[in-house]
């Protein structure tokens, strides 16, 4: 079937118009709209900025335009407003009002017309190989083979990861690898509608480059239609023809736009919500209306001197930049007369021909650097290169590869030793505090004043003075207002300076933060910086892990960049100095540290068995012929027909190329449970003929020994072939199996795909928590009293994760009517039949010899 014949994908690579009519949505369970009263249409090839301050409702807007939010398909009912509008319940429990049109259709009757991506990169993938998660949307929209793999190829080398082999696990990718990744899914799509929602927040100046760079050439090569929600506009400035400022109003149709753009204003100054409205605290008890404070080209919206954009939390394109705008170092009361690159005194941290990386596989070597009292370092360079690895072992909470990372005598007064992985987790809360760039990763507490309590108690304060002290923090950091909220309920931003309170209570001396102004306005983004320079007056040694030039400007900071061997600098010495001095700042340029090239980081292509038998097979048939081989033992407990069993078992799979000492290694855990089960009977199973031993209870004789005999040799005939036939099967290809072979129902099968993905997300989890507690003082509990609160964190994070994915495949066009092609084709060859035959051939015969030889025991009786 050509491409062009299918429906109805050969209208999704067509521009379309994306309307909203008076639309609004209110999340479940929360109080008031996200969005309210929207009015905005974008003609088809138009190329949008949608703009304003975080919490306005900027990703909801976009998911809503994404078809995402509510469908009269699952309405529960209808509630009406005061005002006489109607809104329709979903399934989940949110309100929509109005109607997203694409085209004049119903948004969600245009599935695949509309691509989207979101702010959380993890948690769009799919798939564990690398190309499947980019050929997942292609296959929604029925794309033909062939077609399927050249996009994914064109969409891979658009945004940079043309140098990542297709079998690639993710797990092994960076962050800014996993937003590229992201991106492509959604540019294979070729969508007639493009919603980027930050799509370059977290990518390194190259990425950026690359990144937009991709958008460009789809946009020009399919006239697409584009929505953008970004902070940093600047390198996308080119692309856009239309500037949409976002802000919001009480009885906005009787406010002017001055008014819009003063209550945005009031709304960007509480630090609202990266997340902008999904997970926005209800702390207002107005309710509020969007409404389009200003809209134009970008000459125009720019260059608008009504505008206050540092007020409405804005950035503004370098080419509009006003002298008023531009970011310039930032001096706080109290600054010490020290530099922020030069800090004082000894250092209080330093590394010896330091290794990085994980499971044993380096990334860089002989790291020697040391860090002082009152310096702010910024560790910088491309997504992937290492600049987490470091960090967390500098935290001590990663062992490094090789070298040691070594405290100051005045650091680690007190602690065992000089080494901050040995420390105990108390020790290392008092001393070293790491803010992680999820900040849900850090939650331990059910409140938010208990959460920055938490530290000082851990480091022996009592509790009067930790609340004194967790009261001051919250002050500080604009969060006293939600002192008794939980931390799950506050927006993006209040999470993040939640995070930095709580590393702070307990007064440590060294303090590391990973991307901390990530996805955060303008206004968001002076606060956490002026809270950052106002630590060096209290001598504290900070280390930033960014991409962000600004940043770094604002900080004065020192930078040590993480280079790939014969790469460009990113931040090259003297192309700072020369653009800082224009702008009257100092060089940020420090030094380097060689890392092994991101993208040749090579692994291997994991076959699916050490057999290239059982590799070659269809994977159903591999697990259905485990079953055949397996099952029919269960009719009798003799030791004959599990005996025979065994034996050919062992031959065959030697016949093969799993050689004996491999089977035993594979299945290891069968012969650990065989002789227990076998050691149960023996003392407590069926008596009969001569009695050997009796103790008690325990008894061994004849029949006893015969069936314990005979159960530990059925549990190996049984277990072996189970295991061996299905270990090493990719999941991936086992769900193209069950969908094209077994023809079971794709929302099935790829939903249950994506839970298996996302079980090893949360594997990553359950380590950055437990990382986590150990950097706030947790870490030396009771391991079963500690198993439990963090098993409810990750619980959160599940359902969190989850609810994201499942967003994530609809943006990709998962769930449709239509039909849906396959990026990977299942075949099935006579081997496959001819091993169903043999594995089920071989129960057969054992079981016959037993009947033959008179050793048959119908279920043991």
């Amino acid at each position: 079937m050509s491409e062009s014949s299918t429906t109805p994908n050969s209208a999704s690579f067509r521009n379309a118009a994306l309307r909203f009519e008076h639309w609004g949505y209110r999340h479940a369970s929360r109080k008031h709209f996200s969005v309210r009263g929207l009015n905005l249409n974008i003609e088809a090839g138009q190329r949008v900025l949608l703009l304003g301050a975080s919490g306005i409702g900027k990703s909801t807007i976009l998911e809503g335009g994404a078809g995402l939010l509510g469908s009269d398909e699952f309405a529960q009912g209808e509630e009406t407003a005061e005002d006489g509008t109607i809104a329709v319940v979903d399934a989940e429990g949110g309100a929509t009002e109005g109607r997203v049109l694409v085209d004049g259709v119903p948004v969600h009757e245009a599935r695949g017309r509309v691509g989207l991506v979101l702010q959380d990169p993890d948690a769009q993938a799919v798939f564990q190989r690398l190309g499947d998660n980019v050929a997942f949307g292609p296959e929604n929209l029925n794309v033909e083979r062939d077609e399927i793999w050249r996009r994914v190829n064109d969409a891979l080398a658009a945004v940079g990861l043309e140098g990542l082999q297709l079998h690639r696990s993710i797990t092994h990718l960076s962050g800014g690898q996993m937003q590229r990744l992201a991106l492509a899914g959604a540019l294979a799509m070729r969508p007639g509608v493009l919603l980027l929602d930050e799509p370059t927040a977290n990518l390194d100046p190259n990425g950026v480059t690359q990144v937009v760079g991709a958008v460009r050439d789809v946009l020009d090569e399919f006239h697409s239609t584009m929505v953008l929600v970004e902070h940093r506009a600047e390198p996308w400035i080119d692309l856009i023809d239309r500037v949409v400022v976002m802000g919001s109003a009480e009885n906005s149709a009787e406010n002017s736009a001055e008014n819009s753009a003063e209550n945005s204003a009031e709304n960007s100054g509480d630090g609202s919500d990266a997340n902008d409205g999904n997970d926005k605290n209800d702390g207002e008890n107005t309710e509020r209306r969007t409404v389009i404070v200003a809209d134009g080209t970008p000459d125009e919206v720019f260059n608008d001197p009504n505008l206050d954009f540092a007020q409405l939390g804005i950035w503004v394109p370098e080419r509009y930049m006003r002298d008023e705008y531009r970011i310039k170092p930032i001096h706080v009361d109290s600054e010490p007369d020290y530099t922020a690159r030069e800090g004082t005194g000894e250092p209080v941290l330093s590394t010896h021909d330091l290794t990085i990386g994980r499971n044993g596989t380096a990334v860089a070597t002989g790291i020697n650097i040391a860090f002082k009292q009152g310096q702010i370092t910024a560790i910088v360079g491309a997504n992937g290169a290492g600049k987490s690895t470091l960090s967390l072992t500098l935290a001590g909470l990663l062992e490094p590869v090789d070298g040691d990372v070594e405290a100051s005598r005045s650091l680690a007064e007190g602690a065992r030793g000089t080494h901050p992985g040995s420390w105990k987790s108390t020790e290392l809360a008092s001393r070293i505090s790491y803010v992680f760039q999820n900040p849900e990763h850090q939650f331990a507490k059910g409140s938010v004043l208990e959460e920055v309590m938490l530290g000082p108690l851990r480091t022996g304060a009592d509790e009067r003075k930790a609340r004194e002290h967790a009261l001051g923090l919250l002050e500080r950091f604009n969060l006293l207002r939600y002192a008794n909220a939980n931390p799950y309920t506050l927006s993006g931003g209040e999470k993040r300076r939640l995070t930095v309170a709580s590393a702070l209570a307990a007064a440590p001396r060294v303090l590391i933060l990973d991307e901390p102004t990530f996805g955060q306005d303008r206004s968001t983004w002076m606060q956490m910086v002026e809270l950052i320079q106002g630590l060096r007056s209290d001598g504290v040694s900070i280390i930033v892990v960014t991409h962000d030039r600004e940043l770094v400007t604002a900080l004065g900071a020192r930078v040590v960049e993480l280079l790939p061997e014969n790469a460009a600098l990113e931040w090259d010495i003297a192309h700072d100095a020369a653009h800082d001095g224009e702008r009257g700042v100092p060089s940020c340029g420090d030094g380097v540290i060689p890392v092994s090239q991101v993208n040749t980081r090579d692994e291997r292509e994991r076959q699916s068995s050490r057999s290239p038998f059982l590799a070659s097979l269809n994977p159903a048939y591999r697990l259905i012929g485990g079953f055949l081989a397996a099952l029919p033992l269960l009719l009798s407990l003799d030791w004959l027909s599990a005996g025979s069993m065994l034996v050919m078992e062992f031959v065959i799979l030697t016949a093969i190329g799993i050689m004996p000492w491999r089977t035993v290694k594979s299945t290891w855990p069968v012969f650990i449970g065989a002789p227990c089960s076998a050691l149960a009977v023996l003392l407590y199973g069926k008596s009969g003929g001569n009695l050997w031993w009796q103790w008690g209870l325990m008894h061994v004789t004849d029949r006893s020994a015969e069936l314990a005999l005979a159960t530990a040799l059925r549990i190996l005939a049984i277990g072996i072939p189970a295991i061996v036939s299905v270990i090493g099967i990719d999941a991936t290809d086992l769900a193209d199996s069950f969908s094209q072979i077994l023809h079971l129902p794709d929302r099935f099968v790829y939903g249950g795909l994506a839970g298996m993905r996302l079980f090893s997300v949360l594997q990553d989890d359950w380590t950055a928590l437990t990382a986590s507690r150990r950097s706030r003082g947790l870490g030396d509990d009771n391991k079963i009293r500690a198993f439990f609160p963090q098993t409810f964190a990750l619980l959160v994070l599940s359902i969190r994760r989850s609810t994201t994915l499942a967003t994530a495949m609809e943006a990709r066009g998962f769930g449709g009517t239509g039909p849906r092609s396959h990026a990977r084709v299942s075949e099935v060859h006579i081997r496959d039949k001819v091993f169903l035959v043999v594995c089920l051939a071989l129960p057969v015969i054992a079981l016959c010899l037993a009947w033959r030889f008179g050793t048959f025991s119908f279920f043991g009786n």
